[in-house]
């Protein structure tokens, strides 16, 4: 078994990875959503891509 300070530190440095990856989804997003625009309406809404595959 995996001493629980070490498993600890892991989950906490998986915690801040997700964070900073939650952040840049954040920025990208409405990057994408402003390029949309530009493409048309044919496009996929970002919302809808992938929404099936959360949680």
């Amino acid at each position: 078994m995996r001493n629980v300070m070490e498993l600890l530190r892991s989950k906490e440095q998986e915690l801040l990875k997700v964070k900073r990856q939650v952040e840049a989804l954040r920025i990208a997003a409405p990057l994408l959503g402003s390029e949309e625009d530009s493409v048309g309406s044919s496009a996929t809404p970002i919302s809808a891509k992938g929404a099936d595959r959360l949680g």
